[in-house]
């Protein structure tokens, strides 16, 4: 069979409505799709399973289980090998485990030659969306999106809404050279030992999301969306506060952000753990070239620490 090519973006998770045994939902969240940094991997029939590029071990590791999987169900299913072009790095803020999770077993479905399966039904068969649905929905969709959180029923959480997001609106993604943010059971023992969120924090994030987010992207109103997005970015880092020491997860990103805001970006903040910052503007990259350059001699960023991007407003693109 010929090789299949899949190319996928990244998430930016603005943060979690909250946890916690007074609310009925838990988690549930919003966040944005972005082209760059962005995942692009091939794939074709081999005799055996292999895996070459960064992260190729932990490719591999997903496509065995999901091999595995597949085939307890009765479904055969011939090895892949995996040529990994392009991908960012892992827990850096950028739900990099989501989308190459979802990425090997949508290649390993569609060359075998099944339906196609949705995001969730991926998820469920990779153990994805425990805590957060943005980056699986957004696989399937792209856009800004919005998920329900976790109910009574298992398994990962609804979408709500996905909206189309602004296309002029240029995003700043800085991701500095810092500890890695929290994963695996580090983020777990996290998540059992931070204080619940209380039901006021829940409602202000929930009234910042609805009333404000959400109606300034449909209305393309950049200064109202900044607005809601950064209040809603404090309400979430205090719920964080007590795991990542503040805010932000390092006194760094605290002052990177404070800069982005200075020069006129908005809705700065911190995706997921970090150490990845956004921020929003309509004006050009070029426009900001000068403080872009100013910011990585200030805080001795590398090139690849500092990226211009776009929302990713597709769905995943496979090709033969």
């Amino acid at each position: 069979m010929n090789a299949t090519r899949i190319e996928s973006g990244s998430r930016l998770h603005f943060g979690l409505l909250g946890w916690g045994p007074e609310l009925s939902r838990q988690f549930g969240g919003v966040g944005l799709m972005i082209e760059k940094p962005g995942l692009v991997i091939i794939a074709q029939n081999a005799s055996d399973w292999q895996a070459r590029g960064p992260l190729a071990h932990r490719c591999l590791q997903i496509a065995l289980d999901v091999s595995e999987k597949l085939q307890a169900c009765g479904t055969v299913v011939a090895p892949l090998a995996f040529e990994i072009e392009q991908i960012p790095g892992e827990h850096t803020g950028l739900g990099v485990g989501t989308q190459l999770s979802l990425a090997v077993a949508r290649l390993i479905t569609h060359q075998t030659g099944m339906a196609t399966l949705s995001a969730t039904e991926l998820a469920q068969l990779t153990g994805r969306g425990l805590r957060s649905g943005i980056g699986l929905h957004g696989f399937d969709r792209g856009g800004l999106i919005v998920d329900g959180g976790h109910g009574q029923n298992q398994g990962p959480p609804p979408l709500i809404t996905a909206l189309s997001f602004p296309a002029d609106w240029n995003i700043l993604v800085v991701t500095p050279e810092l500890e890695r943010g929290r994963h695996g059971s580090e983020e777990r023992s996290a998540f059992a030992t931070m204080p619940a969120v209380p039901r006021a924090t829940h409602e202000r994030l929930c009234r910042l999301l609805i009333t404000g987010i959400l109606p300034a992207v449909v209305e393309t109103d950049l200064g109202t969306f900044g607005a809601a997005l950064q209040e809603f970015q404090q309400e979430v880092g205090s719920t964080f506060a007590s795991a990542q020491g503040g805010t932000f997860a390092h006194p760094k990103l605290a002052e990177v952000a404070q800069a982005m805001s200075r020069v006129g970006l908005q809705g700065v903040g911190q995706s997921s753990w970090g150490p990845t910052l956004y921020g929003f503007t309509n004006r050009t990259p070029e426009d900001l070239t000068a403080f872009t350059q100013e910011l990585q001699e200030r805080f001795k960023l590398q090139h690849h620490e500092l990226l211009w991007t776009r929302a990713q407003q597709r769905p995943t693109l496979v090709e033969n």
